[in-house]
C-alpha cells in the first residue's frame, strides 16, 4: 500500500515538473512531508495505514547481488529505464556494495552524494532500496533533462550537471569520460 502511495506521489511530482509547477528540490520537500504526515498518521493509530514490514533487504543481513539486482531492475522498470543501465550504473559506482564509500564522500550502491541523498529524501544511504530508488530516481530526471541522451545523463551523474550544462556535454575531465564509457560498455555488454 505504502509503495503505491509513493507510486502516485512520484507520478504527480513528474506531472508537476513536465508542466514546470515544481522543481527538484520541491519534490524533495513533498516527499518528506509525505513521509512526515504517513508517520503521523501511523503515530495516531490509524489501523489504514500500516508501518512497513521488514523484507529480505532489512539492515539484519547482508544481500546477496540477485537480490540487489532484483531491487534494481524493478526500481528501473518503475521509472522506465532500461534495467542494464541501471546495472551498469551500479557496477561503475560500488560494484553492488551496499556499504561502499568513496574518498569524496559519495555513499551506498549508487554512490550518492550527501547532499544530493538529502534532497531526494533518502534518510538511509545505505539502505539498498532507498539508495537505488532515489539514484534511479536522478538518472531517470538526468535522461529526462538530456532528451534521452545517455552520455550527458552520465556524465551528469558522475560529475554533476553544471559540469555538462556549463561544457555543452561530457565534460573534459579524464574520470567523467571513463565513466560515461565504461558505464556504457557495461551495458552494451549486459544486453548480448
Amino acid at each position: 500500500m505504502i509503495e503505491d502511495m509513493y507510486a502516485v506521489m512520484g507520478r504527480i511530482t513528474e506531472i508537476r515538473k513536465r508542466f514546470g509547477l515544481m522543481n527538484r528540490v520541491q519534490a524533495s520537500v513533498q516527499r518528506q512531508d509525505f513521509q512526515h504526515q504517513l508517520e503521523k498518521l501511523n503515530g495516531e493509530g490509524n489501523a489504514a495505514v500500516k508501518a512497513p514490514e521488514k523484507t529480505a533487504a532489512s539492515p539484519a543481513r547482508a544481500m546477496t547481488v540477485p537480490e540487489l539486482r532484483d531491487i534494481a531492475k524493478a526500481a528501473a522498470l518503475r521509472n522506465g529505464i532500461p534495467p542494464g543501465l541501471v546495472d551498469a550504473v551500479i557496477q561503475a559506482e560500488s560494484s553492488y556494495n551496499p556499504k561502499a564509500v568513496s574518498v569524496k564522500g559519495a555513499r551506498g550502491l549508487m554512490q550518492l552524494m550527501p547532499e544530493t541523498a538529502g534532497a531526494l529524501g533518502v534518510a538511509d544511504p545505505f539502505s539498498p532500496e532507498e539508495n537505488i530508488n532515489a539514484g534511479v530516481g536522478l538518472l531517470k530526471n538526468l535522461l529526462e533533462k538530456y532528451d534521452g541522451d545517455y552520455k550527458k545523463a552520465l556524465a551528469a551523474y558522475n560529475a554533476g550537471e553544471g559540469a555538462v550544462d556549463k561544457n555543452g556535454g561530457v565534460p573534459p575531465y579524464d574520470e567523467t569520460r571513463e565513466y560515461v564509457n565504461r558505464v556504457i560498455n557495461l551495458y552494451l555488454r549486459n544486453k548480448e
